[in-house]
């Protein structure tokens, strides 16, 4: 009873509406089939994203852009999950002297400087444009080119170019703001 009359209902209801089979195509796009994952699970998995983010956000609109950006992340986090693996333990020190944790050896001036250096890098990734942040994202994170253009939902070879003119400008961005210098 109390649902009905809930405006975060009634604005999902109605996001829905508009914008439901658009998502159920951009989730079926990914062929999620071949990796193992239920697209209806994945469509699940946005919608309740999308009712969190108006529970959140009770004015903000709510656009197509928007929906596919939720897509686009679900199935990402989707493929993580499928891909993860039992991992062996770490040895706590192997007979060459490597260390797992370095940052334990590490003092606090070097550690603040580890931080400073990833608070600057993920301030240039997202002045990027928002066409080439998402591949840049994925191909640092280890996505081959084909899955980036899966997810993107474009050819291999755009994905390619959005991928090496993005590292390009990430690579300038990154000299810019004075952190490092890079081999072409």
């Amino acid at each position: 009873m109390g649902r009905v009359n809930d405006p975060n209902h009634q604005r999902l209801e109605q996001l829905l509406s508009d914008y439901g089979a658009k998502l159920r195509a951009l989730v079926a796009a990914h062929g999620l089939a071949r990796h193992g994952i239920d697209a209806d699970d994945v469509e699940q998995e946005v919608r309740i994203r999308l009712w969190r983010a108006i529970e959140r956000d009770r004015s903000a609109a709510f656009h197509a852009s928007y929906i596919q950006r939720v897509v686009a992340s679900t199935v990402i986090d989707a493929l993580r999950r499928a891909q993860v693996r039992a991992a062996e333990p770490l040895p706590e020190e192997s007979e060459d002297g490597f260390q797992p944790f370095p940052d334990e050896n590490r003092g606090p001036e070097e550690r603040a400087s580890g931080r400073q250096h990833v608070e600057k890098l993920k301030a240039c990734l997202d002045a990027l444009p928002e066409r080439r942040r998402l591949p840049i994202s994925l191909h640092l994170q280890g996505f081959a080119l084909q899955e980036i253009a899966d997810l993107v939902g474009t050819s291999a070879e755009a994905a390619r170019k959005l991928v090496s003119r993005g590292l390009d400008e990430l690579k300038d961005r990154l000299r810019g703001v004075g952190a490092g210098d890079f081999d072409d």
